[in-house]
């Protein structure tokens, strides 16, 4: 086991047997809607005290911003979505890379939940209501490559990589403060999401669901 998987075993004592289920997006061109569906597991209270890194296990604390503020919320079929999986009245912004915005919170009942957009026209919105990010069974969050590469990493998460079904390597990005983007792109092709720390020694595989 390497040192950055002990090191998020022991920072983020969550279950790790719930399956995580990536986002499906709508068509591009417009802001679209990834609403990620999980089985819900119990999570202690006493584990949403604290601040936005304790919650999420990342460093990056971000910069408090109106949920409204966003984009995504201007439009009426997601704000209403976003309602019902529980986003918070405000959101952290954690940063942007590549054009991509990056925001993120998390539910008084321990839902994670993530919004990006990306200049204003398309985005995607998130919960991870099974509550396994991040841990060594999942350090890292995507949302579907089908229009792009983008998503959070746990702390010590240095690379995250974008395979197709031959075991080739699509797209290869760094982490940058818990966030990655690459640039624009079609990454329809990617089937597997792997991640390595910075000693090039790979932490985590994950096939992505088919379209």
């Amino acid at each position: 086991m390497s040192d950055v998987v002990r090191r998020l075993a022991a920072a983020n004592p969550v279950p790790t047997g719930a399956p995580v289920h990536e986002p499906t997006p709508l068509p591009a061109g417009r802001i679209t809607l990834a609403a990620a569906l999980a089985v819900a597991v119990a999570v202690p209270a006493m584990a949403f005290a604290g601040r936005l890194g304790d919650l999420l296990g990342l460093s990056n604390q971000g910069t408090p911003v109106a949920t409204s503020s966003l984009a995504l919320a201007q439009d009426s079929k997601l704000s209403e979505a976003m309602g019902s999986l529980g986003f918070p009245s405000t959101l952290r912004q954690l940063g942007t890379v590549n054009g991509v915005d990056f925001y993120a919170s998390r539910t008084s009942d321990g839902r994670y939940c993530f919004a990006i957009e990306k200049d204003g026209v398309r985005g995607g919105v998130g919960c991870d209501l099974a509550g396994t990010f991040p841990s060594p069974a999942d350090p890292v969050w995507i949302f579907p490559p089908y229009e792009g590469f983008n998503g959070y990493a746990a702390d010590g998460v240095a690379t995250v990589e974008g395979l197709d079904a031959s075991g080739q390597v699509v797209v290869s990005v760094l982490v940058s403060d818990n966030l990655f983007a690459a640039p624009a792109g079609d990454y329809g092709g990617v089937t597997t999401v792997e991640a390595f720390d910075a000693q090039g020694e790979q932490v985590w595989t994950k096939q992505l669901a088919a379209r």
